[in-house]
């Protein structure tokens, strides 16, 4: 963990960025032992530090129950302040970082859709043989904890399959995704060059939740083909695709999927994609952020090399 600039308070240093650190991760895991599990240190040092800075302060930053921890008043009030010194620790150091020709930073992405999972790690490979200096950290979470991130301040750049309602984040394309219609091997279907819309009613579907962007788009073109969601036989709802992947593969039912969260099953035969007649499906990929937040060196090479064209045969190449 970086070590960085200390606070100092009538000559004496009292809180030191890396303290800064632990208290933010211990805040936003809500336990000190996932804190610990994040920075990669024991449990008892997460508490030692908490407690240290606690003593120092004269405040008490937690309230413990049991395993479970919450900010106190003082806490809160301490967050954003956190956040901000944190932040501008790092712009120091990239900052300084830049001047010697080295670009250096620490990105954070928050991925609300599948695509992104499959994508993403692919394109942050190629961007660190350009730029090893810069970490990156990708979290998986839905699409309002991904747009809140953002507002908040807590990620630099999200990932989402819709664009956002807020005026204060800006939206870009990263690419295009198709959503296809998965039957499992032995399903009827896989011996048909295409089917009707109208088939759709007979079949055992296998649906993510119902807050899912992709079960939304799937519902809408549906009913476009005059198919309500009462229409279909919901046999399963689930929480990730992976999960209606090995449920199709399994026997259990149909669903519509990203081709590059499917590609894999594709390949191997457990599953087949299914044209329907009339229907193709196609959703933009957005990268996010915070208009208000200013960009670092690392963060506005990594929106370039997007653009260039190494990133964009990658992508091409990917989602083909």
């Amino acid at each position: 963990m970086r070590e960085a600039f200390p606070f100092f308070w009538g000559g004496d240093p009292v809180i030191e960025v890396h303290e800064l650190q632990i208290f933010l991760a211990a805040a936003e895991e809500e336990n000190f032992s996932a804190a610990a599990r994040r920075l990669h240190l024991s449990q008892p040092a997460i508490s030692f530090q908490i407690q240290g800075l606690e003593q120092r302060l004269n405040v008490q930053l937690f309230q413990r129950t049991g395993k479970r921890i919450a900010l106190t008043e003082a806490g809160r009030d301490l967050l954003p302040m956190a956040r901000e010194m944190i932040n501008l620790s790092s712009r120091i150091e990239e900052t300084m970082c830049l001047q010697q020709g080295i670009v250096k930073g620490h990105v954070q992405i928050g991925c609300s859709t599948s695509p992104g999972k499959y994508i993403l790690p692919h394109l942050i490979g190629a961007y660190r043989k350009q730029y090893p200096e810069v970490q990156f950290t990708v979290q998986v979470m839905s699409r309002p904890e991904v747009e809140e991130k953002l507002l908040r301040k807590e990620i630099h750049i999200g990932v989402l399959s819709i664009p956002s309602k807020h005026k204060e984040l800006e939206c870009w394309t990263l690419f295009e995704d198709e959503l296809i219609l998965i039957v499992g091997a032995q399903h009827p279907w896989v011996m048909r060059d295409i089917i009707l819309p109208a088939e759709l009613r007979d079949a055992e579907w296998i649906l993510r939740e119902g807050s899912a962007a992709t079960r939304q788009l799937i519902a809408s073109t549906l009913a476009e083909q005059g198919l309500a969601a009462d229409d279909l036989r919901v046999a399963m709802e689930l929480g990730s695709v992976e999960a209606v992947q090995a449920a199709v593969e399994a026997g259990h039912g149909v669903s519509f999927v990203s081709r590059i969260a499917a590609q894999r099953g594709l390949q191997i035969g457990a599953i087949k994609a299914v044209p329907v007649e009339g229907m193709n499906v196609r959703r933009q990929i957005l990268l996010a952020r915070n208009r208000a937040r200013a960009c670092t060196c690392a963060q506005l090479r990594f929106r370039e090399f997007i653009a260039e064209p190494e990133a964009q045969a990658l992508l091409t190449a990917l989602v083909a």
